[in-house]
């Protein structure tokens, strides 16, 4: 009868624990269920990263005429005896990267001080002494100079990569005797928060002869 009660025992045993085993796994994972349906819900809440809107070539040209126009309006307001310092402000503000930043400037005919990486370095090169800070190597401004015209040569190269590109090519500009300057320049530019193209990079140079 003893040896009875130890077989029935045995056989409740054999019955109940797996089911008991079964039901602690199942314990177990549902935290981990609730804390992975918690992490898709906190992903699904935070902002999606915003979309990128890569600069094209017709923007860069754009941005390359707005330049010549600029140096000629300067140049012509300074002719005509006009306010030529707001018109120069205008152009290093919209066109320039100052305002977010350090922009690698290099002029082409700034020796002593060949890189304006502030907004004063680059105002004294365009305007000379009619800058807030003029560096003495500046004289009267090179946009102080007679320019009628602005030309960006064919010869240009783009590389794009998102919200910034990077340019290269010749840019002949006249001056008031019809004479023409041809210097070389690499310029680099980004997207400002108002979606406007600036130039972070700005290097020129004459041709080597």
């Amino acid at each position: 009868m003893k040896m009875k009660r130890k077989f029935y025992k045995l056989w409740v045993l054999v019955l109940v624990m797996p089911m008991l085993l079964l039901a602690a796994c199942s314990d177990e994972e549902s935290p981990n269920e609730t804390e992975a349906d918690t992490d898709l819900t906190v992903a699904a809440e935070v902002d999606p990263a915003p979309a990128i809107n890569p600069i094209t070539v017709p923007e860069i040209r754009a941005a390359q005429t707005a330049w010549g126009d600029g140096l000629v309006a300067i140049s012509t307001a300074f002719a005509d005896g006009e306010d030529y310092v707001t018109i120069a402000a205008g152009v290093l503000e919209d066109l320039y990267g100052y305002g977010y930043g350090p922009v690698l400037f290099k002029p082409t005919i700034a020796s002593d001080v060949p890189f304006r990486f502030d907004w004063d370095g680059a105002a004294s090169y365009f305007i000379g002494t009619s800058a807030p800070n003029t560096i003495y190597e500046d004289a009267s401004g090179f946009a102080t100079n007679p320019w009628t015209a602005v030309s960006f040569e064919n010869d240009w190269e783009f590389i794009i990569n998102g919200e910034t590109a990077i340019g290269m090519g010749t840019v002949v500009i006249t001056d008031g005797d019809g004479d023409l300057v041809t210097v070389q320049k690499s310029m680099a530019w980004f997207r400002g928060t108002d979606g406007n193209l600036r130039l972070q990079l700005h290097h020129s140079s004459v041709p080597f002869a």
